[in-house]
């Protein structure tokens, strides 16, 4: 998924019932709002195949329309660190102003402390930026050379600074650091983050990447146990980001947010039905994923039904939901109903 990915409401039902959060109902009508930040501010792909929706888009910071309906989602695809403080504050007042009580906000943004090895090559393209004017591509032209002189010299910063993010920021420099050149770009904590919205009586519930759900996939047993004791939200998603070196964080809130009892998380998840999004051929998946995608080739499959392989049978309908959620990250399926 990259940061102009515009998730759908199934997605992010599935994320917050994951969480073990009540969903929007998608059985009645409902209000959808996309907003586009900085380069992403364009018409998105906006979500299909749901009769009951109503959609809308808008460019985040800009005044929305006077006869915008109160919200069930409102999605900022791109990067609310790409908008200047005071659109962002917008964009808060927005949810404050249009945001249903349970209804669910998604925030994707660059993340600290991931992106914080590549703050230096951000403030050389934004120089290259003030020195060249409007013609974006000359500035990322003389940035992307200036960063290969420095590499050729030996810079030590490139040496220290030998990261994920950064290894992905120069295998596509150019096209990737288009972003560097908004004029309100930056790279935010997800504690600031969650402030700024709690203004708009929003709580953080899950992430939109799903395989976020089961930290036992991704985390040592003492980084679980870490993470584990940490009672506090804001506390537990920093030390989170520090164990990953998180770049890019996809953030759900909720207003009012509702537990869910775990029958009714069960029984919901359950009712999910999945189906294949790319041929089986083209699917590669571990054994217990693979045995899903073998099982999904025949047609769509409620998760219950999945849950019943033979390679899923000790596991409950969380954990089996939660190796769905895998299939959904990578691409390989798509919900193709949901239930209230």
């Amino acid at each position: 998924m990259d940061k102009h990915w515009v998730p759908g409401p199934e997605h992010l039902n599935f994320a917050c019932v994951l969480a073990g959060m009540e969903p929007v109902p998608l059985d009645r009508a409902f209000n959808y709002l996309a907003l586009g930040c900085g380069l992403a501010s364009g018409e998105p792909p906006l979500a299909g195949g749901n009769p009951n929706g109503r959609f809308h888009a808008a460019r985040a910071g800009a005044e929305p329309a006077a006869d915008l309906p109160p919200m069930d989602i409102v999605v900022l695809y791109g990067s609310y660190g790409w908008l200047d403080r005071k659109e962002r504050r917008q964009v808060v007042e927005l949810l404050n102003r249009c945001l249903k009580p349970g209804g669910v906000a998604y925030v994707g943004y660059n993340a600290l402390p991931g992106c914080s090895s590549i703050l230096p090559l951000q403030r050389l393209v934004l120089e290259q930026a003030r020195l060249h004017g409007a013609d974006t591509a000359q500035q990322l032209a003389h940035a992307a050379a200036q960063v290969d002189q420095l590499r050729d010299a030996g810079a030590a910063y490139f040496a220290d600074n030998d990261t994920p993010a950064m290894r992905s920021r120069l295998a596509g420099f150019v096209p990737a650091c288009h972003e560097f050149t908004q004029g309100g770009w930056e790279a935010l904590y997800h504690a600031d983050v969650a402030r700024a919205l709690a203004d708009a009586k929003l709580e953080y519930v899950a992430s939109a990447d799903l395989w976020w759900s089961d930290p036992g996939r991704y985390l040592s047993p003492a980084q679980r146990t870490l993470l584990d004791a940490q009672a506090i939200p804001i506390l537990r998603e920093t030390v989170r980001d520090v164990m990953l070196d998180t770049a890019f964080r996809r953030d759900i809130y909720v207003r009012g947010a509702r537990r869910m009892h775990p029958m009714r998380q069960a029984d919901w998840l359950g009712s999910c039905r999945l189906a294949l999004a790319v041929p089986r051929e083209e699917a590669r998946a571990e054994a217990p994923l693979a045995a899903m995608l073998d099982a999904l080739a025949g047609g769509p499959q409620a998760v219950a039904a999945l849950a019943r392989l033979p390679a899923q049978q000790d596991k409950d309908m969380l954990a089996v939901a939660r190796m769905a959620g895998l299939l959904l990250d990578s691409g390989h399926a798509v919900i193709c109903n949901q239930g209230a």
